[in-house]
Parts: C-alpha cells; sequence; structure tokens
C-alpha cells in the first residue's frame, strides 16, 4: 500500500486499501474470539455483531461512503475496531420504556397465542392476574 503522505491515493486506491485492511483485521478478529470460552463469546455477542455489522458495511458497500471518510479510516492500525466503537457508542441507548411497551403489546394483543407453547400448567383465573 503506498503511503498517504507520499502520493495521493485515488478514490477506488483509498477503498481497496480499506478493504484489505478490514479483511486482515476482521480474520485476526475472529480468530481471537473463537479462541475463547463459548460463555463469553456469548457474553460477548453486542460486541460481535456490532464488528461484524461494521465489518460488513464496510467491505459491502464501500462506494455507498465518500472515499474521504474512507482515506481516513486508513490512518488506523485497526479500522474496524475504531467504527465498531463509535457505532456501539452510538447505538447505547435506554430501551426501557420500549420494553415495556413491548411487555404490554404482548399481553393486549395475545399473538403470542397463537405462535408460542402455552405451559399446560400454568392456569391463570379469568379475574385477574395470578402467579404460575
Amino acid at each position: 500500500m503506498r503511503e498517504l503522505t507520499q502520493t495521493a491515493m485515488t478514490a477506488d486506491e483509498v477503498r481497496e486499501a480499506l478493504r484489505r485492511k478490514l479483511q486482515e483485521r476482521w480474520n485476526t478478529y475472529s480468530a481471537e474470539i473463537l479462541r475463547r470460552p463459548s460463555t463469553e463469546i456469548f457474553d460477548r455477542a453486542d460486541e460481535i455483531a456490532a464488528a461484524r455489522f461494521c465489518y460488513e458495511q464496510l467491505t459491502e458497500n464501500l462506494t455507498s461512503y465518500p472515499a474521504e471518510y474512507l482515506e481516513y479510516l486508513l490512518r488506523f492500525q485497526n479500522p474496524l475496531s475504531v467504527v465498531q466503537d463509535q457505532w456501539i457508542s452510538e447505538q447505547n441507548v435506554d430501551y426501557s420504556d420500549e420494553f415495556e411497551h413491548t411487555l404490554w403489546t404482548i399481553q393486549n394483543e395475545r399473538a403470542a397465542e397463537q405462535g408460542y407453547p402455552l405451559d399446560p400448567e400454568c392456569k391463570p383465573e379469568q379475574s385477574g392476574p395470578s402467579m404460575c
């Protein structure tokens, strides 16, 4: 890869250089993750999903993003980690209100009763909530 300070790269050269760097970093990241115990992999599912999302966005849609954004990412040893960390920080949202709405929808629409098996031992009384 040519150094950015010596010669200006074309947009296609920037994209190709970034694609190669991302592929290398993804391979390293994947191998590192797979060496970990399965419980740790499970605990890191959100991080892994973010890494995969960022990797796929950048490698499968490189022409969708301005070359200057991609060229800036080339400055970093691990551009995947840079994008992944920023993506994760932008996804940190308190979903507690939305979660309560999810529970409300399940209870009020009762559509889950058609798609999921009911516990045969749980016989709620008609008059109100009961513990199963």
